[in-house]
């Protein structure tokens, strides 16, 4: 992974006779610019990779480690990408190196963890959890109390689980997957009343999937609610429009 910079690559390719500099000789001007190209390659993976473009995010990954000298961040998001382009092996090597270089990054434990949870090895993965919520240097430790949470509805531990979404909405009250994990929690548990309300909070936030709707409707029609029901059939409908074809024939509604 640890390749000579592009302006070596760049001279060798056109048979240059200038002297060859390495990273260690760059001139501090130079450095800069190459580290400020290589962000620049991490903050478009980032965005490929929120968009799930994984083989860009890669090809921009594989420029940033080649010009730049803060690694661990790159391979630590190089590792989530190949996991979702199936390379788990792969994806391994680059966490593992990744905390090897910096093992107190809360950030890179927390994608530790998330690749261990969705491989199998969800057991593992909670005390990554715990160590990145514990780093007074995580700056949204709520990402990681939410992945522990999903980890332990895995596990089928649903009271560990509900306290790590409840410590996810004290560190970020704006945490709207913790209320939709909540809410079915609430629901499964049959405590409508409070399933009602964090799931009415998730579709007011404009950010509900449909299984929430599903879930919601379900509540409003134990609860006897047919007006209830009906509302929160009509955003679904509004939000996610084939979505909604089979409940809303059997609501019986009609497009007005």
């Amino acid at each position: 992974m640890m390749r000579r910079s592009l302006l070596i690559v760049c001279c060798l390719a056109m048979g240059a006779c200038a002297p060859v500099m390495t990273n260690t000789s760059l001139s501090s001007g130079n450095r800069v610019e190459l580290e400020r190209r290589a962000e620049i390659r991490m903050q478009l993976a980032t965005a490929y990779y929120s968009e799930g473009q994984y083989a860009t995010a890669l090809s921009e990954l594989d420029q940033a480690l080649q010009i730049g000298e803060r690694k661990a961040d790159v391979l630590g998001l190089r590792g989530l990408v190949l996991m979702q382009l199936g390379d788990a092996e792969a994806a391994s090597k680059n966490l593992q190196q990744a905390l090897q270089i910096e093992p107190d990054n809360p950030n890179l434990l927390n994608n530790m963890g998330w690749f261990l949870c969705e491989t199998g090895q969800t057991e593992r993965s909670l005390p990554l959890f715990e160590r990145a919520i514990a780093s007074k240097a995580n700056q949204s430790p709520a990402k990681a109390m939410m992945n522990a949470g999903r980890c332990s509805m895995k596990l089928g531990r649903r009271t560990q689980a509900e306290d790590y979404f409840r410590r996810a909405l004290q560190a970020d009250p704006e945490q709207i997957g913790a209320h939709s994990s909540l809410g079915k929690l609430a629901f499964e548990a049959h405590d409508l009343k409070r399933a009602k309300r964090h799931l009415l909070l998730v579709i007011a936030s404009g950010r509900a999937m449909p299984e929430d709707f599903s879930i919601a409707m379900a509540i409003e029609r134990q609860l006897g609610d047919k007006l209830g029901e009906e509302s929160i059939a009509r955003q679904w409908r509004k939000r996610f429009p084939d979505a909604l074809v089979s409940g809303k024939s059997s609501l019986g509604l009609t497009d007005e």
